[in-house]
């Protein structure tokens, strides 16, 4: 018992230096604002006085994920990108979690920030809390462009890893043990399989910081929100038909991590106002392509011009 508890020990000491070696190498390059207590982590880019935009990135991921492929095509908006609560730098307040109590803190951040209604892009998971948004804080919306969206309960069942990560006891060795040593391996083939069928961008992994979800904070917040993700869905999925405002839905035909015919094929169709666009060869990821990218800020131009 002495051993195991010192080996453990160690392995925590050893995960602590990975994670403070990964906030040294990656460390916050935006700004930050309290919103109801809570330290949130953003970036702005383009003209001000432009048409607003918030950007809020998926699952496992960071503002970077959309940032480095968007911000170019992008820049004739004011684009907000956000760290979403608990990912990246951006705190997560404690209690039960849940897409409608983040829709409530963004709402609050962008009031804080004293934005106008903003058109809203969101990717995969970053849809599902995109969707909570314009249902509950319409006022604070204008029109949405979803990617690769996930919106519809059994999404599949979470992987175990995310699940234990949440256990007590065992969870806390995972997330601050385990995963700041043995995730760095394991990031490049998780993200090659996202992509797929398109093959993954070079440098992906380092350009959009996705070893900031090896820190024991990102990594604890993105594994409650997958360990409950279907409860989280059937809660909302049967609301969307409230959502009034245009909403573009892109998305690949051969996406292997949200099935397009599960999620954005039905939503298309139950959105009074919405319309879904396939992109041919397209997996999860397809903004990363520079047809992709275009389809998005083609979608954002468009649902703009469709809003009152």
């Amino acid at each position: 018992m002495v051993l195991a508890g010192g080996l453990a020990l160690g392995a925590c000491a050893a995960g602590a230096g990975r994670s403070s070696e990964l906030a040294g190498r990656l460390a916050p390059d935006g700004r930050f604002v309290n919103v109801d207590g809570v330290r949130l982590h953003y970036q702005v880019t383009g003209p001000e006085g432009a048409p607003a935009v918030l950007a809020l990135h998926g699952a496992s991921a960071n503002l970077h994920e959309l940032k480095s492929a968007l911000e170019g095509p992008l820049a004739g908006y004011r684009v907000i990108w956000l760290d979403r609560p608990g990912l990246g730098w951006s705190e997560r307040p404690g209690g039960s979690w849940s897409p409608q109590r983040e829709a409530a803190l963004i709402a609050a951040f962008l009031e804080a920030l004293d934005a106008p209604p903003a058109t809203v892009i969101g990717h995969s998971w970053g849809a599902a809390i995109t969707m909570r948004l314009m249902m509950d804080h319409p006022e604070r919306t204008g029109g949405a462009v979803l990617i690769a969206p996930a919106l519809r309960a059994w999404v599949g069942d979470a992987a175990l890893y995310n699940r234990a990560s949440t256990w007590p006891v065992v969870g806390a060795l995972i997330t601050r043990a385990v995963v700041p040593l043995a995730g760095p391996g394991q990031l490049e083939s998780g993200a090659a399989s996202a992509f797929h069928p398109e093959p993954l961008p070079d440098n992906y992994v380092e350009r959009v910081r996705l070893p900031l979800i090896l820190r024991p904070g990102p990594w604890r917040a993105n594994a409650e929100d997958m360990a409950r993700v279907n409860l989280h869905l059937a809660a909302q999925e049967e609301r969307y038909g409230e959502i009034a405002q245009p909403v573009i839905l892109i998305a690949g035909p051969g996406d292997t991590v949200v099935r397009t015919c599960r999620h954005a094929e039905p939503v298309a169709q139950t959105l009074p106002a919405g319309e879904l666009r396939l992109i041919e060869g397209a997996g999860h990821n397809p903004h990363h392509s520079a047809s992709g990218a275009a389809a998005v800020a083609q979608a954002l131009a468009d649902v703009r011009a469709r809003l009152p």
